[in-house]
C-alpha cells in the first residue's frame, strides 16, 4: 500500500496500482494548472465517512508508493478519472470496496 500525502498534513492509503492512476490525473490536471476537488469515501458497512479536498497546483501533494516498480497503467481508467475530475462533483474514489 502507498500514500497520497496532501499539503503534508492529510495522508490517504491506496494500493500502488490506484495511487499511480491517481498521480496520472493529477500530474495531467496540474500539467494545465488546473484545480478540482477530490473526495474519497469507504463502503458504508466499514463506519468510515467520506472526505473532500480541494487539489490545486499551489499545494505540496507527495505520492509514496510501497514497491519500486511503477505500477501498469490502463488509459481508459485514466480516462474515466480525468473525466471525473472535470465534473463539478470532481474525482471520487470508494476505498476497499
Amino acid at each position: 500500500m502507498g500514500r497520497f500525502i496532501y499539503d503534508s498534513t492529510l495522508t490517504l492509503t491506496l494500493d500502488d496500482a490506484l495511487l499511480g492512476h491517481l498521480q496520472a490525473v493529477v500530474g495531467a490536471k496540474f500539467r494545465l494548472q488546473q484545480s478540482f476537488y477530490f473526495s474519497w469515501g469507504y463502503p458504508a458497512n466499514t463506519g468510515e465517512s467520506r472526505t473532500m479536498i480541494w487539489l490545486t497546483p499551489s499545494i505540496s501533494v507527495q505520492f509514496h508508493y510501497r514497491t519500486a516498480r511503477p505500477p501498469a497503467l490502463d488509459r481508459d481508467r485514466i480516462s474515466e478519472f480525468l473525466a471525473q475530475a472535470n465534473s463539478p462533483s470532481g474525482l471520487v474514489l470508494v476505498i476497499g470496496d
